[in-house]
């Protein structure tokens, strides 16, 4: 047998990143007009005593002058590039990179590939899920927006994965999304020695897997597959398990366009990752990562070297205790500023995503369009049952409340044909990566059974 060439990529790996983080990133950025007005701290208490804890909308005229050209607002410098996020919970943020953070990417990805890949016992080739470039050419500020998904990476590493990926890197570019499926679609059909497969969402897998014939005899060797496993993914990844059972399913750990929060170890733990600075609130107390108590949910606090400062993030984590190196375990639960708010109920979609834990495929609770009331969006036949749902929302007692009080009316069902293909194709007009689309139990805008062609 000969040498594993998963090794070679070990070789590509970054070097050690700048130790301790927190102070080396204050320093750099210690003159940027944002943290001079909170006293340019250059040390952990100074700067949790003098910065805030801040959203995205407190933000905006920070970034609105970053995107208008101006240097050293939030990070020294200017950006080497914007990447819009999801948008789950309204229109989509543009959030820029710096090289630094970018860095803080790959010191968090690269480890966890080769590791996963040696751990695992793979050498042959891999399916790293590649987007189509169905966005158009933009730049804000003569910055580009969006980055290829090898970007991550690195260029020495990426040229390595050149040589490992079952599906050439270039399919990337591909624009037109027929086309990019069908030769997606054509190289997964000639790799037989495949044994890797690394994608976000399950959901963009299983769209693969759906057109080709009986993928466990055309993958024997396939060991691994990396996708996200919790909050609403979490079916979807049950459904991929299912479906190729003789390879193990990793789940991914929590990254967003914004940051790296959780990576998997070698038991396939969500580990917090030591590229960033990260805190946690419960009931408007903040935590460090050595502080958090088993079982608690927390809302996620994060600074990152691209110019995010105590940013709340709006995910949700569970700690599921430490690791040997006292790092928490940290299950994503799912998206608290995901909420939906028509009279005072607030629905929060890990709640919303718990009631609806009995219906199979993709399904999306929606305000009705008359905002009196949710319509339940399910696929044809899917077999939901409005009544328990119902039952299960009036858990909430103030979705309870308004429901004894007249102010909502009782949930309604809406059957849609391939409805996570309409919702998938509404996402890449606005200009999501398809890879990066991922499902959601809760959707707070009124207008989205408008925009996938229905009523209620």
């Amino acid at each position: 047998m000969g040498p594993n060439p998963w090794d070679r990529l070990a070789t590509a790996l970054p070097n050690a990143a700048r130790e301790p983080w927190l102070e080396s990133m204050l320093a750099r950025n210690a003159h940027t007009e944002y943290l001079t007005l909170y006293g340019a701290p250059r040390d952990q208490q100074a700067f949790r005593t003098n910065v805030p804890i801040v959203s995205y909308a407190d933000l905006m005229p920070y970034l609105q002058s970053i995107q208008g050209g101006e240097r050293d607002v939030l990070f020294a410098g200017r950006p080497t590039a914007f990447e819009r996020t999801g948008g789950t919970s309204g229109a989509a943020k543009l959030i820029p990179y710096t090289l630094e953070g970018l860095d803080d990417f790959r010191h968090a990805l690269l480890p966890w590939l080769v590791e996963a890949a040696l751990n695992h016992g793979v050498r042959g080739r891999a399916y790293l899920s590649l987007s189509p470039a169905t966005r158009p050419v933009e730049t804000v500020g003569n910055v580009p927006v969006g980055l290829e998904d090898g970007a991550y990476i690195g260029r020495s590493a990426a040229a390595v994965i050149h040589e490992l990926t079952a599906v050439p890197l270039d399919v990337a570019g591909i624009t037109d999304v027929n086309r990019w499926r069908a030769e997606t679609l054509r190289y997964l059909a000639s790799a037989t020695d495949l044994e890797l497969i690394s994608c976000w969402s399950p959901t963009f897998l299983l769209r693969l897997l759906d057109e080709l014939p009986d993928p466990t005899s055309l993958w024997p060797r396939l060991k691994l597959i990396s996708c996200w496993a919790s909050g609403t993914s979490q079916p979807f990844a049950a459904e991929l398990a299912r479906r190729l059972p003789h390879a193990r399913l990793q789940p991914k750990g929590l990254l967003s366009t914004e940051c790296v929060v959780t990576v998997p170890d070698a038991r396939d733990r969500p580990i917090l990752t030591r590229h960033g600075f990260f805190e946690f609130e419960l009931q408007q107390q903040v935590s460090l990562a050595h502080e958090l108590e088993f079982g608690s949910i927390y809302a996620v606090i994060a600074t990152t070297a691209s110019g995010l400062y105590r940013y709340r993030t709006g995910d949700l984590v569970r700690c599921e205790g430490y690791s040997e190196e006292r790092q928490p375990i940290l299950e994503f639960v799912g998206r608290g500023e995901l909420a939906s708010d028509l009279v005072g109920e607030k629905l929060t979609e890990p709640f919303v995503a718990d009631c609806l834990g009995a219906v199979p495929g993709f399904r999306m609770l929606l305000p009705a369009q008359r905002g009196d009331g949710y319509v339940l969006a399910t696929d044809i036949a899917a077999g939901a049952d409005v009544h328990q749902i119902e039952q299960r929302l009036c858990r909430n007692p103030q979705y309870a409340f308004a429901r004894r009080m007249g102010q909502l009316q009782p949930v309604q069902l809406v059957e849609i044909n391939r409805l996570f293909d309409r919702y998938v194709d509404v996402q890449l007009q606005r200009g999501i990566r398809l890879g990066d689309i991922k499902p959601v139990a809760l959707r707070n805008e009124c207008t989205w059974l408008e925009t996938l062609g229905e009523s209620a």
